[in-house]
């Protein structure tokens, strides 16, 4: 019984030892999970708090260091930008100096090459120019060779002789429009008024000046139309101490364009010496070689308008004892003004035999070379050098073929005398000549038929091709 009761009472008190140590156990584990609760709030408010101060001081941080690596940067520009500007500013400049200098002495070099080219190619117009001069003997051939190298260094020109004071227009080149070549005969200035063509006469000195705010400049070129020249020229023609005429040159209608003064003086001077000489021929009885005179006929007197002195040429200034050789108011090459002359291509006047096939060689549609004031300003340039280099190319056929030009215009052959040359010189032509300028007219074969063939269609020949324009 006593064991039972005490066996009884140990399973009680195991019981009870085991509830208490199960609600003790229990009331630790709430308290476990409270103060693990109660340490992570804590712990992540800590967390917080400190990653707070840490990104705020992180960003201070970072801010003074922006303010003071600012500070650094703007010391540093301070003391190095006005050293690495001006070691800047010296290389620049030191290249640019150089490239500079490069290209000037290039400039230089190029401009002094083409400046020699052009001298030279003038001086050996200008060469030419006085051979052919030299080689005439009769005045109107001298006076009328003058005129056509004159136009060589200048856009126009116009000559006037003196006849009782007056100065009266014989021949002009260059001249297109209402007012032409053939229109220089109208023009006459008075004795009894002075002007500039005046004073150059009777100085015998010549006169190159601008047009514009010149009165006396503009009363001259008045007279050749509305629009004026850039420049002009006036020389005195002076045969024995005596002012036979004055020659009139200008720049023409294109701007920018100049009048070579200097080679147009040494033309005249060559001018007047052999005027000179072809009158101590005439005085010494010397004839004249016969390729020189053999083909000059002079032409018919030309009527002058109504109210206007009729235009004739006193003697160049000859002494008493010689005959008087007049000028007359047109040359061989120039059409009575009565009757306006044909352009170069077209047939020759009724009367004069004419080869067939040298009119048929034509084309219908060649036009004749406009006047400037059909021909744009960008363009005038292009049609006057086109002009100029034709009558450069076809005046040294002439020069190196004197016999056979003479022979060529009698017998009616001048291209089969000539075909390689003519051949040889239009295709220097063809090269040069701009594309635009070549499809609207042809100046070589204006200036064959007006220096080679006299301004005679048929003196070129049967075989002479006709104008060609290139196609646009």
């Amino acid at each position: 019984m006593d064991n039972e009761t005490r066996n009884l009472d140990d399973v009680k008190f195991r019981e009870l030892l085991q509830k208490r140590v199960t609600n003790r156990v229990s009331a630790v584990g709430k308290d476990l999970m409270e103060f693990r609760s109660n340490f992570q709030q804590s712990a992540q408010g800590l967390i917080d708090s400190v990653s707070h101060i840490l990104n705020t001081v992180e960003e201070e941080f970072l801010q003074d260091l922006r303010q003071e690596l600012s500070q650094v940067e703007s010391s540093v520009r301070s003391r190095l930008e006005p050293e690495l500007r001006g070691q800047m500013e010296s290389e620049v400049r030191q290249q640019l100096e150089g490239e500079l200098e490069h290209r000037m002495a290039s400039a230089k070099h190029s401009g002094a090459e083409t400046a020699l080219q052009q001298a030279g190619t003038r001086l050996g117009l200008l060469d030419a120019a006085l051979k052919e001069i030299t080689l005439h003997n009769n005045q109107v051939d001298i006076l009328t060779c003058y005129l056509d190298k004159a136009a060589l260094f200048a856009s126009r020109a116009a000559l006037f002789v003196v006849k009782s004071g007056n100065l009266v227009g014989w021949q002009a080149r260059g001249f297109e429009g209402d007012f032409n070549n053939a229109s220089v005969k109208t023009l006459m200035f008075s004795a009894d008024r002075d002007n500039l063509l005046r004073k150059v006469s009777e100085t015998r000195t010549a006169c190159c000046t601008a047009t514009a705010g010149n009165p006396e400049v503009l009363e001259i070129v008045s007279k050749f139309g509305p629009l004026g020249p850039d420049s002009i020229c006036a020389i005195p023609l002076v045969v024995r101490d005596k002012t036979v005429a004055v020659l009139y040159a200008d720049s023409g209608l294109v701007p920018n364009t100049t009048v070579d003064k200097h080679s147009l003086e040494i033309v005249t001077t060559v001018v007047s010496l052999t005027v000179e000489l072809s009158s101590a021929r005439a005085k010494l009885g010397i004839k004249a070689p016969e390729a020189s005179a053999k083909d000059t006929v002079p032409a018919p007197t030309a009527a002058a308008p109504s109210g206007t002195p009729a235009p004739s040429v006193p003697p160049v200034a000859t002494p008493a004892s010689e005959p008087s050789q007049h000028i007359p108011e047109s040359s061989a090459r120039q059409a009575p003004s009565a009757e306006p002359a044909a352009p170069p291509f077209a047939p020759a006047p009724a009367g004069e035999p004419v080869q067939p096939a040298a009119v048929d060689a034509v084309p219908v549609t060649y036009v004749s070379p406009p006047s400037p004031g059909e021909i744009n300003e960008a363009d005038q340039k292009l049609h006057n050098d086109a002009r100029r280099f034709a009558r450069l190319l076809v005046s040294e056929i002439k020069l190196y073929n004197e016999q056979k030009v003479q022979a060529g215009r009698r017998d009616k052959n001048l291209y089969s005398l000539l075909r390689d040359d003519i051949d040889k010189s239009r295709e220097m032509y063809e090269k040069r000549v701009a594309p635009g300028v070549a499809a609207q007219v042809d100046y070589f074969y204006d200036e064959l038929v007006r220096i080679l063939a006299d301004n005679q269609v048929s003196s070129l020949g049967a075989e002479c091709p006709g104008p060609a324009l290139s196609p646009r």
